[in-house]
């Protein structure tokens, strides 16, 4: 497929997205059970939630987890995404860590109050103000960092363009379940809303403008350019992010990751175009060990030609929906380092997201599946958990991972190949 072809199918996401712009919401303050086995200092009750409320799958891993929520200045860069030449370059970076077993604290909100209220009246669905708190996450806030396992592995993860990193926080959760440290950036002005620790909201205000729908070849590939250029700033702020959290590991003046980051163990994944992301990053810096790519065409400046020649295992996740991507092709033929491709059947583009399931609990089963697919949604999150940490285990963390050996009976929706 020619790559104005796969900008435009890229195009065709975003316009729909944006019309969706779907829901997601907070937790409230009831207890969950905890998973069997947990030892009872965990400070979860056992209280099952409300009915209408939904619960996110459970993580899977030993760990209970905790979050944090930062906001990130680097004021060695520029915001080109506003007019004032004095800007820096602010991010908010939301960590999920593997949490001390004793520690207690409130549920994490999924979405803030703002992302709550963005979600409802964008997308224009018919969901009540305030539906964000029917929403129950695993992630507490304020409890400290688990001493069993330090210093723990990292992992940096984007969410795709114009989305919001609680999109994925199933998938967050069920990493840090297993040790690792995630941090999730929300990349300022390319995101549907950047809420701010003191209550600033940023709102989408990317400086790539999406052409209409009926765009001509020419701003098809206008835009494809400019999303070649751009993919260099995440790239900047996950470089940031990880020199932020090399100072904190060593002192944090909270105290809550100091001595506790194993930062010779570090992966970067992302979703859509956080996956081209990781990709570039792991071009461009050596201290990622392993990257992984769900559903992302590889924009870059590295595109087009034959290929990105990465040292470090990749894996490239599809939906079953992708196109002929030459982008893809190119750079899977190209690795160097241990190669991964797999395609599930049945998914498309959000699949890999928490929007299947929110959208099935909110509006019902069968709702824009050419968006969402049409695999069951706790299957989708299942199937995206599993393969993701597999890879993780095995090429950030060093760890044996069966699943990555070949096509498995456990998940006969996904036609997986590696190389060499």
């Amino acid at each position: 497929m020619l790559h104005s072809d796969v900008s435009r199918h890229a195009l065709c996401l975003l316009a729909a997205f944006s019309a969706l712009t779907l829901l997601a919401g907070c937790a409230d303050d009831e207890a969950l059970p905890p998973h069997e086995g947990e030892p009872a200092c965990t400070g979860w009750g056992d209280e099952a939630p409300a009915d209408g409320v939904l619960e996110l799958p459970r993580p899977t891993g030993p760990h209970p987890v905790g979050t944090q929520i930062r906001a990130l200045t680097d004021s060695a860069r520029g915001e080109e995404a506003t007019e004032d030449p004095d800007d820096r370059r602010e991010l908010v970076v939301q960590l999920f860590y593997p949490a001390d077993p004793c520690g207690a604290g409130q549920l994490a909100p999924y979405l803030s109050p703002e992302e709550g209220d963005s979600r409802r009246t964008t997308g224009g669905l018919p969901i009540e103000d305030g539906f964000e708190a029917s929403i129950v996450t695993h992630a507490r806030v304020g409890v400290p960092l688990a001493e069993d396992g330090a210093p723990h592995p990292v992992l940096l993860f984007s969410h795709g363009f114009g989305m919001l990193r609680a999109d994925y926080t199933s998938l967050l959760e069920d990493l840090a379940s297993h040790g690792f440290v995630v941090a999730a950036i929300s990349h300022t002005y390319d995101t549907e809303l950047t809420v701010f620790p003191d209550g600033r909201a940023v709102p989408f205000g990317s400086v790539v403008l999406t052409p209409a729908m009926d765009a001509s070849e020419e701003e098809i590939e206008a835009f494809s350019q400019a999303m070649n250029e751009h993919v260099a700033v995440w790239v900047d702020d996950a470089r940031f992010v990880l020199d932020e959290l090399t100072a904190a590991a060593q002192d944090d003046p909270g105290g809550l990751l100091t001595g506790r980051l194993d930062l010779e163990r570090v992966g970067v994944l992302g979703h859509s175009y956080g996956g081209a992301m990781a990709a570039e990053a792991c071009a461009r810096d050596d201290r990622f060990d392993a990257g992984l790519d769900i559903d992302g065409s590889l924009f870059g400046p590295q595109n087009g030609a034959g290929g990105r020649s990465l040292a470090q295992p990749f894996f490239i996740m599809l939906a079953a929906d992708h196109p002929d991507d030459a982008s893809i092709d190119e750079t899977y033929g190209a690795l160097n380092g241990q190669a991964y491709r797999a395609r599930v059947e049945d998914t498309a583009h959000l699949t890999f997201s928490d929007l299947p399931l929110v959208v099935e609990h909110f509006l019902g089963e069968s709702v824009l599946p050419e968006l969402l697919g049409t695999l069951e949604p706790a299957r989708a999150v299942e199937i995206t958990n599993a393969y993701t940490r597999a890879f993780v285990q095995a090429h950030v963390r060093g760890d044996a991972a069966p699943l990555l050996d070949g096509s498995s009976p456990e998940y006969p929706e996904v036609t997986f190949e590696k190389r060499p």
